[in-house]
């Protein structure tokens, strides 16, 4: 489904974290935040700024 909406696969990301592992949800977040810091914006951005001009 992603592929076909035009959405990088990378984007997405799933991961099993216990409210009672706090380090490991902030590290599983800043991770993940910099994988799509280094992908760059996304792509359907463009398309809706587009639709609202």
């Amino acid at each position: 489904m992603l592929k076909f909406s035009g959405i990088d696969e990378a984007r997405l990301k799933a991961s099993w974290v216990s409210s009672a592992e706090a380090p490991e949800l902030v590290h599983e977040f800043t991770s993940f935040i910099k994988e799509l810091r280094e992908l760059g914006p996304s792509p359907l951005r463009a398309d809706y700024r587009r639709e609202l001009v």
